[in-house]
């Protein structure tokens, strides 16, 4: 059996696609230095996780060692790796090696990609379709983020950070959303928007775009589809597919669109307008790919979600608890009125855990505007990650600045810890209480079983 070896295997990605591997036969082990959210899903695949990092883990009979983005190239398994002469590829360059061989369906774009990625796999196969799919995230009927059952197609969520996106080869692709993010890489709008300009450039003739039309930025972008049918959609009425009504309950909605003069219905277990955009999306892709309606729709109906994403934690105190990656302004905004649509007597309380200095920083206005809409907001200190140690601005900016326009909503908690106990004095049955963030938030339900 062929060995290959990942470091960084507990990310979002590394860990779908180690199960990937796995589920094609390779012996794989790796090693994860971070939270550990991930261990779970690779122990259920009976994938080996090291905790730290040791040259001894790299052995003659490893084939490969593929690292994540944040793993520095002087890292002591890379450099035996090398002094081996084993292949050692990005996480990126391994994704684009995986998708020579089938025709890859890309979700791209600021906000949604994971969502997005995981119904389209889930609409695709309703229709049969026989692929392999790696989502950022745990999708509980797959123990991960992995789906594995053939090879014809390989729907994959394609992450802009670093322009990884080079290095993909797309025949289809989904374009969420263009909103400037990752500052710490991005100098600058224009060239946040250049690298999907130069993915979406490279669709082939026969390929598709489909690309959210309510967005001017994606607009912009989509300019740069030459050679590809491109299809817009969204609930402007400019655009080719059209969301024309949405039936909202606690179990989800029921989205009526229209498209090429004929309706259609489709339902969801997901919440609001941003989850019916994608599900817009992931629908008209396999609709086009596969011309069924109906089996596409069924299988849309059958996903509940991802985790952390919108993402039901019981309840504490009578408090309904929900848990979300939102860790950008308008995935903020999105969460917040998806829960006023669901939760409509509740009072909506956020604890939000900014993640990066860099983004917090060059966002902050517009994190105030969007934490604004909630009815109290906690915020801890910004959460690192092995991007950056330190910034030039703190929580407390992001308090200050959400007071600024809606006076005392904000507060100051600087540790988890610290959260579980205020959530232990101050949740009722009044309450819903939503974790956001791309840090390890999450980890405060674990603290008030």
């Amino acid at each position: 059996m062929k060995k290959i070896y990942i470091i960084g295997i507990g990310g979002a990605g590394t860990s779908a696609l180690a199960v990937v591997y796995a589920k094609q036969g390779y012996d794989v082990s790796g090693v994860d230095v971070g939270d550990g959210f991930y261990h779970g899903v690779l122990n259920d695949h009976g994938i080996i996780v090291f905790d730290k990092y040791d040259t001894a883990h790299i052995t003659d009979d490893i084939e490969l060692v593929v690292h994540t983005a944040a793993v520095q190239r002087d890292n002591v398994e890379i450099l035996a790796a090398q002094k081996r002469n084993i292949p050692v590829k990005t996480y990126a360059e391994a994704i684009s090696v995986l998708s020579q061989s089938m025709r890859t369906i890309a979700v791209c774009g600021t906000h949604g990609k994971t969502t997005t990625t995981a119904l389209t796999t889930y609409a695709l196969s309703g229709a049969d379709v026989k692929l392999t799919a790696i989502v950022g995230s745990p999708i509980s009927a797959w123990h991960g983020g992995a789906y594995v059952s053939g090879s014809d197609i390989f729907v994959v969520e394609a992450d802009e950070y670093l322009n990884k996106l080079a290095l993909y080869q797309p025949y289809d692709v989904i374009l969420t959303s263009v909103d400037y993010d990752h500052p710490d890489f991005f100098e600058n709008v224009e060239a946040y928007h250049a690298v999907f300009c130069d993915f979406v450039a490279r669709v082939p003739q026969d390929g598709l775009l489909i690309a959210c039309g309510d967005d001017v930025h994606v607009q912009t972008v989509a300019q740069c589809c030459v050679q590809a049918r491109v299809v817009f959609y969204g609930e402007n009425s400019t655009n080719d597919c059209v969301i024309t009504k949405r039936i909202t309950s606690e179990k989800g909605q029921i989205i009526t669109i229209n498209f090429e003069q004929k309706e259609y219905e489709i339902v969801t277990q997901l919440f609001g307008m941003h989850n019916a955009k994608n599900v817009t999306a992931a629908w008209l892709m396999s609709f086009l790919r596969t011309n069924d309606a109906l089996h596409t729709a069924q299988g849309i109906a059958e996903f509940s979600g991802t985790s952390r994403r919108f993402e039901r934690r019981g309840e504490y105190n009578d408090a309904l608890l929900v848990d979300d990656y939102a860790h950008h302004p308008e995935e903020i905004l999105a969460t917040i009125r998806a829960a006023r649509e669901v939760f409509v007597h509740k009072k909506l309380i956020v604890a939000f855990h900014p993640h990066t200095f860099t983004r917090t920083e060059a966002l902050l206005p517009e994190f105030a505007t969007a934490l604004s809409f909630a009815d109290h907001v906690i915020v801890l200190d910004i959460y690192s990650s092995a991007r950056e140690i330190k910034g030039n601005i703190t929580a407390m900016h992001v308090v200050e600045a959400i007071n600024d326009i809606a006076p005392s909503k904000a507060q100051h908690l600087p540790t988890i810890i610290e959260l579980s106990e205020w959530m232990q004095k101050n949740l009722s049955d009044k309450d819903v209480f939503i974790t956001m963030g791309a840090g390890d938030i999450w980890k405060v339900y674990d603290m008030i079983q």
